[in-house]
């Protein structure tokens, strides 16, 4: 029944991942994967492949590399399929490789949106088809990151709220309910997003859809795009990565900057 309601949730998704998508894979790639694969003859698997993005930049890039993708949603693999054919339809903790196939698996926020119950099997997985010393190269969701920026605009709409009090007065009525909306946002003690996050990713989805389409939503398509806003994030603290990891044959190397809202991760199989 779970891969199902997850499987249904990536096909809606499908539908408008061009539109909505908040990750920027060109710059992850820029940042962070393009420095760390190496131009040459590789095995490479790309989980979560989504519209194929990864896979795109990879054949563009690493020409040279087997690259496969896995999906969960044949929606998206169907997307997928135009960049690359060698896709496959399964899930993270059962993947259908071989040991030791490949010399690099790239996990791009991957485990940040997988169900928590499989999570452990899923790292396991990726390690058991690495090569000895293959790599996994991932980002994912930072909780200290996360409450930094949660911290950061309660503050300023805070401030911009106590401002228009004294200042003009009737502003007060547009930042002092965005105030308390900010609030919820995200939860800091379980470091999971807040109960107004939907809301605010609700107001992004349909921005970025009527900019991209040059249309306001239909009904339906706002109904579709709060229901793709509701889906749970894993943010994931210090210790949870280690303690992700530590059943693995993976050493983790974790990679941070002070405010950053995503790990970038990488792992060798020993």
């Amino acid at each position: 029944m779970l891969q199902a309601r997850d499987a249904h949730y990536w096909d809606i998704a499908s539908k408008y991942w061009s539109d909505i998508a908040t990750v920027n894979p060109h710059w992850a790639w820029s940042t962070f994967y393009c420095e760390r694969i190496p131009d040459k003859p590789l095995d490479i698997l790309v989980v979560g492949v989504t519209h194929g993005a990864f896979l795109k930049l990879l054949r563009k890039f690493r020409p040279q590399a087997w690259v496969c993708g896995i999906d969960l949603s044949f929606n998206m693999l169907k997307e997928a399929q135009k960049a690359e054919e060698k896709v496959v339809c399964c899930r993270g903790n059962a993947l259908p490789f071989r040991d030791e196939e490949f010399d690099i698996v790239l996990s791009d926020y991957f485990l940040s949106v997988i169900p928590e119950n499989i999570l452990e099997e899923t790292v396991y997985e990726m390690g058991r088809v690495l090569k000895k010393d293959g790599v996994l190269l991932a980002k994912e969701l930072r909780h200290r990151g996360h409450m930094a920026l949660w911290a950061l605009s309660f503050g300023g709409t805070g401030i911009l709220f106590t401002a228009s009090v004294f200042l003009v007065p009737w502003l007060s009525l547009v930042f002092g309910p965005l105030w308390v909306l900010t609030l919820f946002v995200y939860n800091p003690v379980k470091h999971k997003m807040g109960k107004t996050a939907a809301l605010f990713k609700w107001v992004l989805h349909v921005l970025k859809f009527t900019k991209r389409r040059k249309r306001l939503p239909t009904g339906k398509e706002m109904s579709d795009l709060y229901y793709l806003s509701k889906k749970y994030l894993h943010i994931f603290t210090d210790g949870e990565v280690d303690r992700a990891f530590e059943n693995s044959p993976l050493t983790m190397d974790r990679e941070v900057t002070l405010l950053s809202w995503s790990f970038s991760l990488e792992g060798v199989k020993t």
